[in-house]
């Protein structure tokens, strides 16, 4: 019996079974139950049960089937049976169906044994991963690896290779298992291909996340018409966080539709977590603050019957930076602790790296100096050590970040040209990025820069960089959905939609890209913390009627940067004048008593 059918083999078979009688259908309905446990795992459960009732009557009839043909049907409902409750993370159940499939591997002929044996291996790494047993799940994938590679079976000794592929290049055991192998062909078949073109995408991610993406939808494409469900869901959404890395939001957003539907269809509630995670993530990426941390707390919902593991903490890191953007920084860091901490425990080196960045920049935002140091450090640690290019971008902006925050504390970075450390490490990330095929620089950063530049009295660069994120703005508005109700419709997320149906809609042309998310306090998101120190300065002055030409002499810069500094308040303060902005400031306790 093969691992995995193509589309046009599994309705050969269905045919089959339609056909059937007898002791024919008894093993044609165990096959196909194998067959549809990830195509429709709810008709697979349907097949077993029938499958289970045939053998008892034939046992209670005093027929029982030869030994041999028994012990391979049980083997194989039981496995199916095994894997299914993995899906729905029944996970007792799940132990106990693989125990009943390994006590039949005694009575199977020598022909069947070697499958066997790996087909019981696989299920075990499944079921070890979403126990979050990330050591055991190793095990077992160099087990399965072994045993199906001896068995002569040319499709399961290459998706064993692909899955142990996969699974060491997240912990990027590069020094205990060797990479997949490349190549347009690759022995097995479609199945063992798409496994493969995973394990080579894996490491890429954060080195090269353009071919990364490629890379999971041609796998994904394969895996389709081999009714691999999970593996398609999986992979589809890790094509659409690379491009989330390239900043190109209409080709993730088109990942997460297609695995959010497919999700959805299977009814298994932790894809259907990771899949809600993944639209609370373009939320925030569209910059629906508040609507994405409640879309992250029904994904933890979700998840609430896995154990502690690598999905758990997707979730916790991503509703981490939802509450950063909310300016929840102390929240914000205690969750990301928690998935910092889950992670760590499975040995998933990449993002761990990744979260001990954001984790940095966090840190930095509270003037914790010494805990973002900490996280930066180590998070360098694990760049250089499996060479992360990418994320080395997202490295830079935390230091940048650190510097801005606590730099009057910090010595200045070896070889800095720059007038300032926030300076140095802000454009150090972009000719980083620049060096990545596909990357685009973020209008924030370009603007960072610009503000950052503003701040040490250089308004040519300032302006300079300032026109390079205004363009960045337009190319990046020309690139997304024109309708982000119509973004959220395609993801499956239609509770928002149901809620704002009565709201007044401008035709499509006048309406932005992506609609402003205002909290119900007002315009204003935050409070004084939300001013750089420069814009808190000048508000004060400005209550006390200075002009722009006081100002500057009083702050010791050109009267440019005050108009810059200006700019940049009356915009935070929802202001049209000098007058207006003062009187939101009294109104929101932003100035010193007296002034």
């Amino acid at each position: 019996m093969k691992f995995e059918l193509c589309d046009e083999e599994l309705a050969g078979l269905e045919q089959e079974l339609e056909d059937a009688g007898g002791l024919a259908r008894l093993q044609t309905l165990a096959e196909m139950a194998w067959h549809l446990r990830q195509r429709d795992s709810l008709r697979a459960l349907k097949l077993i049960a029938e499958s289970e009732r045939r053998l008892a009557i034939a046992q209670a009839a005093g027929k029982p089937l030869p030994p041999p043909l028994a012990a391979r049907l049980g083997l194989r409902l039981a496995l199916a049976a095994s894997e299914i409750a993995v899906h729905f993370c029944r996970l007792d159940e799940a132990h106990t169906q693989l125990r009943r499939a390994r006590a039949c591997l005694l009575g199977l002929s020598e022909a069947d044994y070697a499958w066997a044996v790996g087909d019981c291996w696989l299920v075990e790494a499944a079921l070890a991963k979403a126990s979050g047993e990330r050591s055991r799940e190793l095990q077992a994938l160099r087990q399965a690896e072994s045993v199906c590679a001896a068995s002569g079976d040319a499709q399961r000794a290459g998706i064993a290779r692909g899955v142990a592929c996969s699974e060491f290049s997240i912990s990027q055991s590069a020094d205990e298992h060797a990479p997949a192998a490349s190549g347009a062909s690759v022995a097995g078949g479609p199945a063992a291909e798409a496994w493969q073109l995973a394990a080579q995408a894996f490491p890429l991610c954060l080195r090269e996340p353009a071919t990364a993406a490629g890379l999971f939808l041609r796998a994904a494409e394969l895996a389709r018409g081999m009714g691999m469900r999970r593996f398609v869901c999986i992979v589809t959404m890790n094509a659409g966080n690379a491009w989330l890395e390239l900043g190109d939001l209409n080709n993730a957003a088109s990942c997460f539709e297609q695995a959010a539907e497919l999700a959805a269809r299977t009814g298994w509630p932790v894809l259907m977590g990771t899949s809600q995670t993944q639209i609370g993530r373009v939320l925030r990426h569209l910059g629906r603050f508040e609507e994405s941390q409640t879309v992250l707390h029904e994904a933890l919902a979700l998840l609430r019957v896995a154990p502690p593991g690598t999905i758990k903490a997707f979730a916790c890191s991503e509703l981490a930076l939802t509450l950063l953007s909310l300016g929840q920084a102390p929240a914000s860091v205690a969750v990301m602790d928690e998935a910092i901490a889950l992670y760590r425990a499975a040995q998933s080196n990449v993002n761990l790296a990744l979260n001990l960045v954001r984790q940095a920049r966090a840190q930095a935002q509270l003037g914790a100096t010494e805990a973002a140091l900490a996280a930066a450090s180590e998070a360098q640690a694990l760049i250089e050590r499996f060479g992360y290019t990418a994320l080395a971008v997202e490295l830079a902006e935390a230091l940048a970040e650190v510097h801005r925050h606590c730099g009057a504390k910090l010595p200045p970075p070896p070889g800095m040209t720059a007038p300032s450390a926030t300076i140095h490490f802000a454009q150090t990330a972009l000719h980083r990025g620049m060096s990545i095929p596909g990357w685009k620089p973020p209008p924030a950063l370009l603007a960072y820069l610009a503000d950052a530049w503003a701040e040490a009295d250089e308004m040519a660069q300032a302006y300079s960089y300032a026109r390079l994120a205004r363009l960045a703005h337009e190319q990046g508005d020309a690139l997304k959905l024109k309708d982000p109700r119509t973004m959220l419709h395609l993801l499956g997320y239609r509770s928002l939609l149901a809620a704002r149906a009565s709201e007044p809609v401008a035709p499509p042309s006048l309406r932005p890209a992506v609609e402003p998310t205002l909290p119900a306090s007002g315009p204003l998101s935050a409070g004084p913390e939300s001013l750089t120190p420069k814009e808190s300065q000048i508000l004060q002055l400005l209550a006390r009627n200075y002009s722009n030409k006081e100002i500057a002499q009083s702050l010791g810069v050109s009267t440019e940067t005050v108009k810059w500094h200006l700019k940049g308040l009356y915009g935070k303060l929802a202001a049209g004048s000098r007058r207006h902005a003062v009187t939101r400031a009294r109104t929101l306790g932003m100035l010193h008593s007296g002034v």
